[in-house]
């Protein structure tokens, strides 16, 4: 009877070790339980809306691993969402999310910021080509007007201006109004793009001012002077095209 008794209680220990185990590998592999609740408090679902509590259990989340919660966290300290702005954790979050594969465009573009700043984080351009080079190939034009600053400028070794020219059209044809007005300079001066082209150069400076870029309306106005009638009707012509170019591919994104 006593070795039975013994044996029924190794069993039941086992059980309640096998359960205790269960659990603590769903909250720290899936989190689903931590995660469910936390997005109840985000969105406000069936509870009332509230950051600073959804804050904690993402929180308590990504401590267990969970790289989703990884990646919120560091949003919410970017952003100061359910708790106080702090870049020193965002940037660990974000970072600790994105080497275990869950980032997004942005914040591989953020990474990329923090790294060619040195904020937070010893400034390196090489880690920063390597984030801005995949938020750039994701799409986001903010990272490729940069990625083509720091082939313009030489930050990554030698200056490139092909290349700088490329990533600086993929943004300017994104609508981005800086990497238009470095798109005209980059034909105004002949820097990438093989030759001078006063009409292209007026064309990009043209977008850039009509998007409200300021040194845009200055290039523009400056161009005026310079350019003959049939040239500025050309150029005018040549912005106009472009500006069509950029809204239906617009379009053609958004329907996709």
């Amino acid at each position: 009877m006593q070795g039975l008794l013994s044996l029924f209680q190794k069993v039941r220990l086992i059980f309640f070790a096998l359960l205790l185990a269960l659990s603590l590998s769903f909250n720290a592999s899936g989190g689903e339980p931590l995660m469910s609740m936390a997005q109840r408090f985000y969105y406000g679902y069936g509870t009332p809306q509230n950051f600073q509590k959804a804050f904690s259990l993402y929180l308590k989340a990504a401590e267990q691993g969970d790289v989703d919660a990884m990646f919120i966290v560091g949003g919410m300290y970017m952003k100061g969402q359910g708790t106080v702005v702090n870049t020193a954790e965002a940037f660990r979050w974000l970072y600790n999310a994105a080497i275990n594969g869950r980032s997004s465009k942005e914040s591989e573009r953020i990474l990329a910021e923090f790294f060619v700043t040195g904020k937070n984080v010893p400034q390196n351009y090489e880690e920063a080509l390597h984030w801005y080079e995949l938020a750039a190939n994701g799409g986001d034009f903010e990272a490729q007007s940069e990625l083509g600053y720091l082939y313009f400028t030489g930050k990554v070794g030698e200056k490139d201006y092909k290349k700088a020219a490329h990533w600086f059209e993929l943004a300017a044809r994104n609508d981005y109004p800086l990497a238009q007005y470095n798109m005209g300079i980059l034909w105004y001066t002949g820097n990438g793009v093989d030759t001078v082209d006063m009409i292209k150069a007026y064309a990009w400076f043209s977008l850039a001012a009509a998007n409200g870029y300021g040194s845009g309306v200055v290039a523009e106005n400056f161009l005026k002077t310079v350019l003959s009638d049939k040239e500025l009707k050309d150029a005018q012509e040549a912005s106009m095209e472009i500006y069509r170019e950029i809204k239906s591919l617009n379009q053609g994104a958004v329907t996709n």
